[in-house]
């Protein structure tokens, strides 16, 4: 992880933890904690919601962080950005559902003298598969190749084929199922 957002991170992680808010890492820094390291210039954590009142915890990450980031930008309720140390902190605030499984199924990660807990590999891929950007499909291929023979499939292909019905884009499933088969017929040969 680059030392730039190590300590943002560490204090986000310490807030919350301090703070008894359950969560998962997300984004560039999980994709790095399984295997495939790419450049990332903030911080995503997923924030389980006490008692669903986004309010509250809006106001106490506020209190603690006051440096808003992104200001120019619409707000969005279920985001709180934040600047600590000259890095965005984005924290997601978790819908009941499938997010809460996110932070379920996290798993503790040391980060060299303290650990945070970082999401499963399975829930990433599910993630980048939903959002979908040109970003993310490598960073699938990434976890895909690298968790080879070690995922959830059927978790996998659950959740998905429940989002491409959901969200009526039966190309989300058929995409990743695509891709999936590519990176089976490489360890194959």
């Amino acid at each position: 992880m680059d030392d730039q957002l190590r300590e943002p991170l560490r204090k986000a992680v310490r807030f919350l933890e301090e703070n008894r808010y359950r969560y998962a890492i997300i984004g560039g820094i999980a994709m790095a904690q399984w295997g495939h390291i790419r450049y990332t210039q903030d911080v995503d954590i997923k924030v389980l919601v006490p008692d669903t009142n986004y309010d509250a915890i809006r106001q106490s990450i506020r209190a603690a962080f006051p440096q808003r980031a992104r200001s120019h930008a619409p707000e969005n309720p279920l985001i709180v950005a934040v600047t600590i140390d000259s890095v965005i902190v984005d924290f997601l605030l978790a819908i009941p559902g499938y997010e809460e499984l996110i932070i379920t199924r996290a798993v503790q990660r040391d980060f060299g003298g303290w650990s945070a807990w970082i999401c499963s590999p399975e829930d990433l891929i599910i993630q980048k598969v939903i959002a979908g950007r040109g970003k993310d499909w490598p960073d699938v291929e990434g976890l895909l190749i690298e968790h080879q023979g070690k995922l959830d499939e059927a978790y996998i292909e659950d959740w998905l084929s429940q989002f491409a019905e959901a969200l009526e884009q039966p190309e989300i499933l058929q995409e990743y199922q695509k891709l999936q088969k590519k990176i089976r017929g490489l360890a194959e040969k």
